[in-house]
């Protein structure tokens, strides 16, 4: 499996036309499994706000920490805000489930399906 290279923009034109975004500089999105944000990563800002600015400052901010811990960005647009915050990639739909809730959250990400999974 390769990576695909995207930039920027293009990520940001994809989440502005509404579409979530799953992505690590390194490795490509998984294609099942559950998402799993993790706490005290996540930034939100108005949709009539956000900039490529403001995503490319995200994936700078976080950037060694998503190479050096095998994480992936997560970027989607819900009730007029855009989400950033980091994510694992959990196989196992009970693991992701219980480390969601470790971690406080409110929904994990189903992949293979694209849903959102409440807790």
């Amino acid at each position: 499996m390769t990576t695909q290279v995207v930039s920027v923009e293009q990520q940001y034109r994809a989440l502005l036309d509404g579409d979530g975004l799953t992505f690590s500089p390194t490795r490509p999105a998984p294609t099942g499994g559950f998402m799993v944000s993790l706490a005290g990563s996540e930034r939100t800002f108005p949709v009539s706000r956000f900039t490529a600015e403001d995503l490319s400052g995200y994936i700078r901010d976080y950037a060694h920490r998503v190479t050096e811990e095998s994480l992936f960005y997560g970027a989607w647009v819900d009730g007029g805000l855009v989400y950033l915050d980091l994510s694992v990639n959990v196989q196992d739909r009970a693991q992701a489930v219980a480390f969601g809730r470790l971690e406080s959250q409110l929904a994990i990400f189903d992949v293979a399906n694209c849903e959102v999974v409440s807790l």
